[in-house]
C-alpha cells in the first residue's frame, strides 16, 4: 500500500514536472534548452512555485527565465512578428484593457490582422514591426496587478506568440471624475487618460507649448462601447468637440506615441 502511494506521488511528479518543462522548452528553444538543460532542471526542480494544480504560474516562470539570462527577446534586426490574444471572460472589457496595456507599453505601431468575436472569447491578432518581442515578464506583471487570468502561453515560432487570458475579474483602470466647468492639467501622462465625465456637454483639450499632438479621443459608454472615436493625423494645439449622447467614459491619447504630450495636456469639461 505505501509502495502504491509513493509511485502514485512519484508519478504526479514527473507529470507536473514534464508540464512545466515542456512549456519552458516552447519558450527557449530547443538549442538553449539542451545547452542549459542542467540549469532549467535546478531553477525549475520546485515545483509548487511554478505550478498551482495543473495550472502553470506564467509569471513565475518568465521571471525566473530573466533573471536567469534564458529569455532572448530580441532580433538581430527589426522583424515583423505577429502576436494572437484570445481574450475571455468580459471581451469588450479585455480588449479595452489590452489596446492600452499595449500603448503603455509603448506598442502604438501595429496593424489588426484578425478580429473575431462571438459570445464567448474574442480573438484578436496584431502585426508589428519591432527589435523586441513583446517582453513577457512587464506585460504579465501587469495584467497580474488588475486581476487577470493567463491561461495559455505559447511561442509558436520565433516571431509569433500566443496568449490566452481571461478578463473576468479584471479591474478596469480607474476612471477619475471631473466635473462641468472643472480645469484640470495632466502632466506627462505615462499610459493614455482615462476620465469619468458622465452629463458632460462639450470638452475641450488644450496642448502644451513644445508639444506635437495627435489627437486621438475615444468616448465610451458605461458598457465601454466605443460611441465615437476621433484620430487626426495632424499636430493640433488645441481641440473643441461635443460630447455624444451616453457618454460615460473618454480616454485622451496621442495617435502615434505619449512621448508627442509629455509636457502634458490640460482639460476642461463644460
Amino acid at each position: 500500500m505505501i509502495r502504491n502511494f509513493i509511485l502514485v506521488l512519484l508519478f504526479i511528479g514527473s507529470l507536473y514536472g514534464n508540464v512545466i518543462t515542456e512549456k519552458v522548452h516552447n519558450i527557449v528553444g530547443d538549442k538553449e534548452f539542451q545547452t542549459h538543460k542542467s540549469l532549467i532542471e535546478l531553477l525549475f526542480k520546485t515545483e509548487s512555485f511554478y505550478l498551482a494544480e495543473d495550472k502553470i504560474k506564467y509569471f513565475n516562470m518568465f521571471d525566473t527565465l530573466q533573471k536567469n539570462g534564458l529569455l532572448n527577446l530580441r532580433f538581430n534586426k527589426p522583424a515583423g512578428v505577429t502576436i494572437e490574444f484570445k481574450i475571455k471572460g468580459n471581451n469588450k472589457k479585455g480588449y479595452k484593457i489590452l489596446n492600452d496595456l499595449l500603448q503603455t507599453l509603448g506598442y502604438r505601431y501595429f496593424i489588426t490582422k484578425k478580429l473575431e468575436n462571438n459570445s464567448e472569447e474574442l480573438t484578436w491578432s496584431i502585426f508589428l514591426k519591432v527589435e523586441y518581442m513583446l517582453d513577457p515578464v512587464m506585460f504579465l506583471r501587469e495584467l497580474k496587478y488588475i486581476g487577470c487570468n493567463v491561461l495559455e502561453i505559447t511561442k509558436k515560432n520565433q516571431y509569433q506568440w500566443y496568449y490566452e487570458i481571461d478578463f473576468e475579474r479584471a479591474s478596469l483602470p480607474k476612471a477619475a471624475p471631473i466635473q462641468k466647468n472643472e480645469k484640470v492639467r495632466f502632466q506627462k501622462p505615462l499610459k493614455p487618460i482615462f476620465l469619468d465625465i458622465e452629463g458632460a456637454k462639450l470638452i475641450q483639450v488644450l496642448s502644451r507649448n513644445l508639444n506635437r499632438w495627435f489627437p486621438d479621443i475615444v468616448f465610451f459608454d458605461k458598457d465601454l462601447n466605443v460611441i465615437k472615436d476621433i484620430k487626426i493625423d495632424k499636430v493640433y494645439k488645441g481641440l473643441k468637440t461635443k460630447v455624444p449622447a451616453g457618454t460615460k467614459y473618454v480616454k485622451i491619447t496621442d495617435k502615434y506615441n505619449l512621448i508627442n504630450i509629455k509636457r502634458g495636456l490640460t482639460l476642461i469639461v463644460r
